[in-house]
């Protein structure tokens, strides 16, 4: 059974932290026979929010999720081939970045989507963020990508660490003290790398509990 995974990473630095620790999550799935993964950042792509224009409420037509044509193409059709996605961002005061919101306000088109409405429903979801110190916003963060996944009707994967996702952070025991030399941080967290590593696995188990349900139905 073939199990793909989606990561989506929601910072606005290519390569960063947030990139870092969902590839370090990614990475370690891809151990797992037939699990495929795809990773795809927005820091590099050129898209606006939702302007509520309610084309996609009436006039969606096969392959055609938006009204607005650019950057977020490629990843409608990349959601739907997923059987889980793994939504990583970074805390920007207290909560998600404004990327990663325009991006989901954007996947509106599969809440209200004349043709795609519900096509998330019962994927995989799961929620990992990245913060500078403790306190700073990691569980507010994970909740609103949680609210997503229940506006898509999609099934939540927890890590058993962070109860409503997985996180790490960016300093020193999550004091706000850096190393000098070291770019990625969040890599240096251990029991973060761990609740990643725990969220991306429970995401396959789930995954392939929910595809092997449907296959039975089927049958």
């Amino acid at each position: 059974m073939d199990i793909n995974i989606l990561g989506i990473c929601g910072s606005p630095i290519k390569g960063g932290n947030t990139e870092s620790l969902l590839n370090e999550a990614l990475k370690h799935i891809q151990e797992k026979d037939g699990v495929n993964t795809e990773l795809f950042t927005l820091a590099d792509k050129k898209f606006d929010g939702c302007i509520h224009c309610n084309w996609c409420v009436k006039k969606q037509t096969e392959g055609k999720f938006c009204s607005q044509e650019d950057d977020l193409m490629a990843l409608y059709p990349a959601m739907l081939k997923a059987d889980g996605i793994l939504m990583a961002s970074p805390v920007h005061f207290g909560r998600l970045s404004g990327l990663m919101a325009n991006m989901i306000d954007r996947m509106r088109a599969y809440v209200h989507g004349n043709l795609y409405r519900g096509s998330l429903r019962n994927k995989v979801g799961g929620a990992l963020s990245v913060a500078f110190f403790r306190g700073g916003g990691i569980e507010t963060t994970l909740a609103t990508l949680n609210a997503m996944f229940f506006v898509f009707e999609m099934v939540i994967a927890t890590s058993r660490m962070y109860q409503i996702g997985a996180g790490a952070l960016t300093s020193t025991e999550g004091k706000g003290r850096t190393v000098k030399g070291v770019r990625h941080m969040a890599l240096e967290d251990e029991f973060g790398v761990l609740s990643a590593q725990l969220l991306a696995d429970r995401m396959v188990e789930l995954a392939k509990l929910v595809k092997a349900g449907q296959e039975a139905l089927k049958g």
